[in-house]
C-alpha cells in the first residue's frame, strides 16, 4: 500500500515530557515507525508524566504555541498532510489557539481532524484537567473533529449521560446534535454485552455500530490512548480504512503491553514499541 502524498505528514498536537512514553513522545514514536514524519507541536512540557511521584514543567504559553503553528503554517507543511491530532489541552490560550490551527489546516488542505479529549479515565475516577477547561475543549474542538477517540469515561462526558450497553450508546449518539454528525471510535468500551472481558474498541459511523476486539492483557500503563491514537493517524494516512486502521492499531497496542507485562516493566519504553512494528504491516518503497 503506498502513500498519494508524497514524503507524508501527521501533525500532533499533544504534551512533550523530557522522560517517558506519553503524549507526543508516544504518537510521534508511533508515527515515524511509519515511515511518515510526526510534526508535534506541544502543549505542556513537563520532565515526566503526571503519575511519578516528582515532576516539573509548564504549559506552553499562547505566543510560542502560536509562533509554531505560524512556522508549520507558512512552509506548506499542509500539502504533505491529511490527518492532524490534537490530545491532551489543558489551556483555554492553547484551546483557542489549536482551534484557529485547525481551522486554517482545513481550509489550506481540506485536513480530516482526530479529536483526542484527554479529559480523564475511570482509572482516575473522573477529570483530571479542571472542569472549565473540558468543557472548553468540548465546546471549541468537538465541532471542528472528524473523528475522534475518547475512552468510555470521556465519552460519557461529551454526551452527558451515563452509557452501560450498545443500545443506550447508540441512542445516545444518534440524539447528539454534534456527535451524530462525526465517526467515534470509544477506545475501551464498559459495555455489559462484553462478558469475555476482552478489549473492546467500537466503532459508530453513520449511526451504525461495529465491534473490535483484542487480547486483554494484565497491565496498566499511561500512555496506551497516545499510542493508539498516534497508529491511527498514520494508519489512515497510509491509505487504510478506518476499520482496518482500528483493528490494526489495537493489535499494535497488545503486543506493546505483552511486551511490558513479559518483562514486568512498570510503563511502555522503546523496545516495547519498537518490537512490535511489524504488526503495522508497512510496506516502504
Amino acid at each position: 500500500m503506498t502513500n498519494t502524498i508524497k514524503e507524508p505528514h501527521v501533525i500532533s498536537i499533544q504534551s512533550t515530557v523530557s522522560t517517558g512514553y506519553v503524549g507526543n513522545n508516544s504518537a510521534s514514536f508511533a508515527i515515524q515507525l511509519h515511515g511518515i514524519n510526526c510534526v508535534a507541536l506541544p502543549t505542556i512540557l513537563l520532565s515526566s508524566h503526571t503519575d511519578k511521584p516528582v515532576y516539573y514543567g509548564e504549559a506552553v504559553s499562547k505566543d510560542l504555541f502560536d509562533k509554531l503553528a505560524r512556522g508549520v503554517l507558512e512552509i506548506d507543511t499542509a500539502q504533505h498532510t491529511q490527518y492532524v491530532v490534537s490530545g491532551y489541552l489543558k489551556s483555554k490560550d492553547i484551546i483557542d489557539s489549536t482551534a484557529q490551527l485547525i481551522q486554517q489546516l482545513k481550509e489550506q488542505n481540506n485536513i480530516t481532524y482526530i479529536y483526542d479529549p484527554v479529559f480523564g479515565d475511570t482509572r482516575t475516577d473522573g477529570l483530571y484537567i479542571p472542569k472549565e477547561q473540558a468543557d472548553y475543549s468540548k465546546e471549541q474542538l468537538l465541532p471542528l473533529s472528524d473523528i475522534l477517540t475518547p475512552n468510555h469515561f470521556e465519552l460519557e462526558y461529551l454526551l452527558g449521560q451515563h452509557i452501560t450497553n450498545e443500545q443506550q450508546l447508540l441512542e445516545a449518539v444518534r440524539a447528539h446534535d454534534v456527535l451524530s454528525t462525526k465517526q467515534i471510535i470509544l477506545t475501551t468500551a464498559e459495555m455489559e454485552e462484553n462478558t469475555d472481558h476482552q478489549v473492546e474498541v467500537i466503532l459508530i459511523s453513520e449511526g451504525v455500530l461495529t465491534h473490535f476486539y483484542a487480547e486483554n492483557i494484565p497491565v496498566e500503563v499511561v500512555g496506551t490512548g497516545d499510542l493508539f491514537t498516534g497508529t491511527l493517524s498514520a494508519q489512515l494516512t497510509m491509505g487504510r480504512s478506518i476499520a482496518e486502521a482500528v483493528q490494526i492499531s489495537m493489535n499494535f497496542l497488545s503486543q506493546v503491553l505483552r511486551y511490558v507485562h513479559i518483562h514486568q516493566l512498570k510503563e511502555m519504553n522503546a523496545m516495547a514499541i519498537l518490537q512490535a512494528q511489524d504488526i503495522l504491516e508497512v510496506l516502504y518503497e
